[in-house]
């Protein structure tokens, strides 16, 4: 008796299922379609990105290159394409190349507004090296004050560039003539045990050559790799 009642719901579960496909199974198939063309658009999209990416990639490595060979007119069209038409990231590095190229030609104003607008991103680690950059661009043509408000906002004492932004006005102090305070800037520069390591000894050697040269000398020299450099490119950025 048990086998005919068994057979009965299965002949039941059956006829619903039955009438559950006949209602929805368009549906169901439609669905099912879509999300294979979804996933199939997706890779192709996927594809084309990352065929993109490495397009601006190359086109920024050859940029690069044309820069470091001294065609700085052409790598000005190339940086200047790239700041316009590449990914974000190599969009930003372009930009900050772009003013590298510049300031070699002797194209200050370009290079300045560039800056002005770099650091008015809304990028932390974008906008604070473009203020350093800006600040060294201007440490010989601007008054102190105008370098202190262009690097005030990385001054803050848990900014992780402040003691960069002190050696920018380190440099100030001595060039506007105030050499003692800046003796005393450097000085301090090559004793912070969390400044970088490069920076400390860049400061400890402009401590000796003030210590070695007269009151009088009115040159000094600028640390190497005073400029800041641009902040790396990283995975994922988009359009």
């Amino acid at each position: 008796m048990s086998d005919i009642f068994q057979e009965v719901e299965e002949d039941v579960r059956r006829e619903r299922y039955e009438q559950l496909w006949s209602k929805y199974g368009n549906y169901v198939i439609a669905a099912a379609a879509l999300l294979v063309l979804g996933v199939g658009g997706y890779q192709a999209w996927s594809a084309y990105d990352t065929n993109q990416r490495q397009q601006v990639s190359d086109k920024y490595q050859e940029a690069q290159t044309i820069a470091a060979t001294g065609k700085t007119a052409e790598a000005e069209a190339q940086f200047a394409e790239l700041s316009k038409t590449g990914y974000s990231g190599y969009a930003t590095l372009s930009k900050f190349n772009l003013v590298g190229v510049y300031l070699a030609q002797g194209k200050r104003d370009p290079a300045i507004a560039l800056l002005n607008e770099l650091a008015a991103s809304s990028d932390d680690a974008v906008s604070s090296v473009a203020r350093l950059r800006l600040a060294w661009a201007e440490a010989d043509a601007k008054p102190r004050a105008e370098i202190q408000t262009i690097l005030e906002p990385l001054t803050a004492a848990d900014n992780p560039w402040r003691f960069a932004a002190a050696e920018v006005l380190a440099y100030v102090e001595f060039r506007s003539g105030s050499r003692v305070q800046s003796e005393a800037d450097y000085l301090r520069l090559s004793q912070e045990a969390e400044a970088a390591p490069g920076l400390r000894q860049r400061a400890a050697a402009i401590v000796q050559y003030l210590k070695a040269n007269p009151a009088g000398a009115t040159t000094a020299p600028v640390p190497a790799g005073a400029a800041a450099p641009a902040p790396a490119p990283t995975q994922g950025t988009t359009k």
